[in-house]
């Protein structure tokens, strides 16, 4: 190797040396939150929800078109969507992160047999996709958007009135 080659190859090789461990520790922690939201996910699914603080920041906020709720406002809701479809199913469609953030394609169903989620109980199937933005600060989702289709969700239910 000529004398400018190697002059040129060796900076490369040192920047290489650093940028590709500081890359397998983001992907890495990628993965740790992505694990997070699944966790999280498998809780809403199974009904665990004395596990649901587990993967959430003390001071969490759920952030909503007219209210961003706390914490226990969000666990609040959790519980009120269980009651009034005890047997809600949540799954992962699909999940992907960037940085400090992970993006959720989500779908619940579930039969609404009880009152809930200010609807009375209705005996009608429900299924809804959504997505929700989680980000995240030490290891815990720290902060969440979520958007789904509530007009669909009252249609569903048969709270919507038909249209002529």
């Amino acid at each position: 190797m000529r004398k400018t080659s190697m002059f040129l190859f060796l900076p490369a090789l040192a920047i290489l040396a650093i940028v590709l461990p500081v890359r397998a520790q983001s992907s890495s922690e990628l993965e740790k939150n992505k694990n997070v939201v699944r966790s999280f996910i498998e809780v809403l699914d199974q009904g665990k929800l004395d596990k649901y603080s587990e993967s959430h920041a003390a001071d969490f906020v759920a952030h909503g078109s007219t209210h961003d709720a706390t914490l226990e406002e969000d666990m609040a809701a959790a519980r009120d969507e269980r009651q009034a479809m005890p047997d809600m199913r949540a799954t992962v469609n699909q999940m992907v992160a960037e940085g400090d953030l992970v993006a959720v394609h989500w779908t619940v169903a579930g039969t609404n047999t009880q009152p809930g989620m200010g609807f009375p109980a209705t005996g009608k199937k429900i299924k809804i996709s959504g997505m929700t933005l989680f980000r995240f600060k030490g290891g815990k989702i720290s902060e969440e958007w979520s958007f789904w289709n509530m007009l669909s969700v009252l249609k569903q239910a048969g709270l919507y009135p038909a249209q002529p």
